[in-house]
């Protein structure tokens, strides 16, 4: 009887979700989805390696957990990223407010002890792998949550990592550059790695990416529309220098078969990459054969021509604002705070667009300039082009006229994003006298 008194009972652990956690939760289990797994980095201070996780429930919430030191490599095929667990008896540890960070919904993080149970809920499925896909299978349509692995043979990789700074300048990030291709479509796919994914460590086995066509694997990649189409390292991103599965194994054997192939598409890319000091001038019958199969989204070409009938009914003079050119109504010069990009010290000021035909011996093609373009085409300023317009002053405008029908110029031609985006191709023109 008194051995009963004084035994205690455990108590038995109960399934919560990760919002009912906090740093009193001991005996609890709970489903999670590894829906993050960062790479494993050093501390500001560079004493202290450790890796963060996200953990997300069936209800959405979420957590950060934190693995250190040789937790990293212990745990790896124990939370494999993608992978559903059942977890019990890990610690749970207050965040102090000033390291929070975007993940934390919660001020709690989940830790890792030597009595934590981490139970897969389908074991039967095996090991995690990556689920590559054809570069030309990946949505356009972008989803802000969806990632994708892609597999392809390196085609180009920057040499050095490139500083970027944020808008606000408050923030800087550094990027490297990965194209590579495949066979599922003509165009090259560009891979932004950003900050610690730019270290020679990533790179050190590709010194020798322009000679060897490389075959290489990506995981977790985010799509990016806003210049066309490319895809960003994010969190969970890998680079798999032996990618392997069923996708990998037949970009190999196409990189095998069509080796000229890829060197015809690594050229275009190098072109780009690495310009020549001479402008790269073609005829306007040369630019029309252009298809989206054979440019590429940063392809700079030049055409030299002339305007044969330059109208003054086709230039368009109208009053914007000074910083984000949205249209306005207002008196010229006046000072107001515009509603479009919320800048208090804007100028109502001209603005001038102009459609015309170019031409060289080759043909025709329509092209529209807009302010700063018109200005250098018309050799005038905008506030003397907007009252030529407003005047309705063809005397002035014939020296305009002559001037662009005698006077040979050049205008820089480009794919817009629609290229990247929908594989349809448009060209935007700056002309440059």
């Amino acid at each position: 009887m008194e051995d009963q008194k004084y035994k205690t009972t455990r108590q038995k652990p109960e399934y919560v979700y990760l919002n009912q956690l906090n740093a009193a939760s001991k005996a609890y289990i709970v489903r999670v989805v590894v829906a993050e797994k960062g790479r494993d980095i050093l501390s500001s201070k560079k004493t202290v390696r450790f890796q963060t996780l996200l953990l997300k429930d069936e209800k959405g919430n979420r957590m950060r957990g934190t693995l250190f030191g040789d937790q990293i490599e212990a745990f790896d095929e124990a939370l494999q990223y993608l992978g559903e667990y059942d977890i019990s008896a890990a610690p749970i540890k207050f965040i102090d407010e000033k390291w929070r960070t975007e993940l934390d919904q919660f001020p709690y993080q989940m830790t890792f002890g030597s009595r934590t149970v981490i139970q897969p809920v389908h074991p039967e499925l095996g090991p995690i792998l990556p689920n590559y896909r054809p570069i030309a299978s990946i949505p356009r349509a972008v989803d802000p949550d969806e990632k994708y692995d892609v597999v392809g043979v390196v085609l180009f990789v920057e040499e050095e990592p490139r500083k970027v700074e944020a808008r606000d300048g408050k923030r800087e990030s550094w990027v490297r550059e990965i194209v590579i291709t495949d066979q599922s479509c003509d165009r090259s796919l560009t891979i932004s790695m950003w900050n610690d994914l730019t270290a020679g460590n990533y790179f050190d086995k590709l010194p020798t990416w322009a000679e060897a066509f490389k075959v290489i694997g990506f995981t977790a990649l985010k799509p990016y529309t806003r210049r066309g189409f490319s895809m960003n390292s994010a969190m969970s991103t890998r680079i798999i220098y032996e990618p392997e599965g069923e996708e990998a194994r037949v970009v190999s054997d196409w990189a095998n078969l069509f080796h000229q192939r890829l060197v015809d598409r690594q050229a275009r890319v190098l072109d780009v990459r690495y310009p020549s000091e001479n402008k790269k001038i073609v005829s306007i019958a040369e630019l029309k054969q252009k298809k989206p199969s054979n440019t590429l989204q940063e392809e700079t070409l030049w055409i030299e021509v002339t305007i044969q009938d330059a109208e003054l009914e086709k230039v368009n003079a109208y009053t914007s604002c000074s910083n984000c050119c949205k249209r306005t109504n207002l008196p010229m010069q006046k000072r107001y705070s515009c509603s479009s990009c919320l800048n208090k010290e804007c100028i109502c000021t001209e603005r001038i667009s102009f459609k015309f035909e170019a031409s060289d011996t080759t043909g025709t093609m329509a092209f529209t300039t807009f302010n700063d373009d018109t200005e250098r085409l018309f050799r005038k300023t905008a506030a003397e082009i907007y009252a030529i317009k407003e005047s309705d002053d063809h005397n002035a405008f014939k020296t305009i006229q002559d001037l662009l029908s005698s006077t040979p110029f050049y205008i820089k031609v480009g794919p817009t994003w629609h290229l990247g985006q929908n594989n349809v191709l448009e060209l935007s023109s700056h002309p440059r006298s």
